[in-house]
C-alpha cells in the first residue's frame, strides 16, 4: 500500500460533493483549546493555543459505509519554543499509513491536517468488516484500561476523548443474543511490529465477560475482563498478562467499584496494579512520545466523580495516587453549555500534582486548560 497520503482535502471534498446522493450525511465542530504550564526541562512557562476544525462526512450505500473524520489544526503560542514540542516533533508515528501532514511551519504557527478517522465498512453475512484508521477499544474500566491495547490513553490526557487511532482491519460478529467475537490485524512496515488479536465477549449469569489473546507489536498478551452489578454496586475488572520478546513477563490489572446515586452523582473507585514500573524520572518525558501510558509505580488508587448538575452544567473529577511514593494528581474538569442557539460548550480544567520532587507526580508542573467547542 502507498504509505504517503497527501490529498486529504480532495477526499473530503469528493465525499461532500453535491452529486453524491445515497444516504450522505455530515457534521462538524470547531474547537479552540488553550493550555498553560511550565517546561519540565528549563522551567520556562509556556502557552499553547490549538484551533481545530473537524469535518465528519458519512456515505452509505447498501451494506457499505464510508466514514471520515478530517481535522485541520492551527497551533500557536510559546509552546512551539519548548523542549516538549521539539520532543513531540521528533517522535515516530506508530500508525501504518501517513494520513497526516504539515501544511505550514514557522516559529509562530504550525498548520497541519489529518484523517483522524477514515474507514470503509462492509456488513456481510459472516460479520462486519471495517478497514482503515479507527478506534478499537476492548476495555471496560473507567480510569485505567489495560485491555485497551491498540488505542491506549492516559488518565491524565488533556483531551480524554481523543485517541490516536490505529490503522487496521477489524472483523466483528454477533455471538448469540448477548455476545460478540472480534478479530483485528494492524499491519506495520516491519512484520514483527504488526498486531493480531481476537476477543470473545458474552453475557453469562449476570456477568459481562470477555477474553482476549494476541500478538501486539513485540508483546504476546492475554487478558480477561468482566463487569456486573451486585446490590446496587457496579463492578468492573481487567487482568492482562504480557510477555515481551526481550523482557520478562508481567501483569497489569484493574478492580473497580462504582455507584450511580439518585441525585445524578456517579462515583467510581479503582485499584490499578502495574507489573512493569519505570523509574520516576523517566515517565514524564516518555509519556510524551510513547504509544501507550507508562507508570513509575506498581500500586495506584483512583477516584472518579462525575455529575450532570443540570442540562447546562456538568463536571468530572479524577484523583490518582501512587501508593508507593505517595505522589498524587487532582484533575477537575467542568463544562457549561452556553445558552445560545448554536451548540457551544465551554470547558475549564486544571491538573494539580503533589509529592516529593523525586516522585512520579511530584516532579510534574500544574496544567491549566480552557476550551470552547462549537458543533454544527
Amino acid at each position: 500500500m502507498v504509505r504517503r497520503f497527501r490529498p486529504i482535502l480532495g477526499l473530503v471534498a469528493a465525499l461532500s460533493a453535491s452529486g453524491v446522493q445515497a444516504d450522505f450525511s455530515h457534521s462538524g465542530s470547531l474547537k479552540n483549546q488553550t493550555v498553560g504550564s511550565r517546561s519540565l526541562v528549563d522551567g520556562n512557562p509556556y502557552l499553547s493555543n490549538l484551533t481545530r476544525l473537524r469535518l465528519e462526512p458519512r456515505y452509505r450505500q447498501g451494506d457499505w459505509t464510508l466514514d471520515a473524520v478530517y481535522d485541520l489544526e492551527l497551533l500557536t503560542g510559546s509552546f512551539l519554543d519548548s523542549p516538549e514540542f521539539a520532543l513531540l516533533k521528533s517522535a515516530p508515528d506508530p500508525r501504518y499509513w501517513t494520513l497526516q501532514d504539515e501544511l505550514h511551519e514557522s516559529a509562530d504557527l504550525v498548520v497541519g491536517h489529518q484523517l483522524y478517522r477514515a474507514t470503509v465498512q462492509w456488513r456481510s453475512p459472516v460479520g462486519d468488516f471495517r478497514l482503515g484508521r479507527q478506534q478499537v477499544n476492548w476495555s471496560t474500566a473507567l480510569i485505567w484500561n489495560p485491555m485497551d491495547i491498540l488505542n491506549p490513553v492516559s488518565p491524565l490526557q488533556v483531551e480524554p476523548d481523543e485517541r490516536m487511532g490505529v490503522d487496521a482491519l477489524l472483523w466483528d460478529k454477533s455471538w448469540g443474543a448477548t455476545g460478540r467475537i472480534s478479530a483485528v490485524h494492524a499491519p506495520q512496515h516491519s512484520s514483527e511490529k504488526a498486531s493480531t488479536a481476537v476477543r470473545a465477549k458474552h453475557y453469562l449469569a449476570g456477568v459481562d465477560a470477555g477474553v482476549m489473546v494476541g500478538e501486539f507489536t513485540d508483546v504476546t498478551k492475554a487478558g480477561f475482563s468482566g463487569s456486573g452489578s451486585v446490590a446496587g454496586t457496579g463492578w468492573r475488572t481487567e487482568l492482562v498478562w504480557s510477555e515481551p520478546d526481550t523482557r520478562d513477563s508481567y501483569w497489569q490489572g484493574v478492580a473497580d467499584l462504582n455507584w450511580a446515586l439518585r441525585n445524578g452523582l456517579n462515583l467510581a473507585v479503582e485499584y490499578f496494579y502495574n507489573g512493569e514500573p519505570l523509574s520516576a524520572g523517566a515517565t514524564g518525558f516518555a509519556n510524551l512520545v510513547s504509544a501507550r501510558p507508562l507508570y513509575a509505580g506498581r500500586h495506584y488508587a483512583g477516584l472518579l466523580v462525575w455529575q450532570d448538575i443540570n442540562p447546562f452544567w456538568q463536571y468530572r473529577v479524577v484523583t490518582i495516587k501512587n501508593v508507593q511514593d505517595s505522589s498524587w494528581v487532582l484533575y477537575p474538569r467542568s463544562t457549561w453549555v452556553l445558552p445560545l442557539n448554536q451548540e457551544i460548550y465551554f470547558t475549564a480544567g486544571f491538573q494539580w500534582f503533589g509529592g516529593e520532587v523525586d516522585t512520579e507526580y511530584g516532579r510534574l508542573e500544574p496544567i491549566a486548560l480552557l476550551e470552547l467547542h462549537c458543533f454544527f
